[in-house]
C-alpha cells in the first residue's frame, strides 16, 4: 500500500486545523454527555434537569464546586484523548506528522 505525502503547504495547515477542531467538539460532546450521566447515576432521588441553578432551593455550593472540578477533569482528559486521536488519524492517512509537530530527541 502505498502512503501519498502530503506538501507542507497552507492547506495542509488548515485541514490538520478542521480536523482537531472536529476531533475536539466530538471530545467535548461526549466528556459531557459522560458527566451529565454519571451525575444522574450517582443522584438518582435529587437529579434535577438544572442541577446547577442558584435559585433552586437544593442547590449546594459544595456539590456545585465539586462537580465544576469533575467537569474540568473530565473535559482535560477528553481534550488529550481527543487530540491525541487527532494525531495518529493524521498520521495513518498522511504518512506524516500533523503540521506544527516537534518530534523529541530520544534520550538513549
Amino acid at each position: 500500500m502505498t502512503v501519498q505525502q502530503v506538501p507542507d503547504t497552507v492547506g495542509r495547515k488548515r485541514m490538520w486545523k478542521l480536523v482537531s477542531a472536529f476531533t475536539g467538539m466530538l471530545g467535548g460532546l461526549l466528556a459531557q454527555k459522560l458527566i451529565k450521566a454519571v451525575y444522574k447515576a450517582m443522584r438518582k432521588d435529587t437529579a434535577p434537569a438544572t442541577p446547577f441553578d442558584p435559585n433552586n432551593p437544593q442547590f449546594s455550593w459544595s456539590d456545585a464546586l465539586l462537580w465544576a472540578a469533575a467537569g474540568g477533569i473530565g473535559l482535560g482528559i477528553a481534550k488529550v484523548v481527543s487530540a491525541r486521536l487527532a494525531a495518529l488519524g493524521w498520521e495513518a492517512a498522511t504518512g506524516t506528522q500533523p503540521p506544527g509537530v516537534v518530534e523529541e530527541p530520544r534520550v538513549v
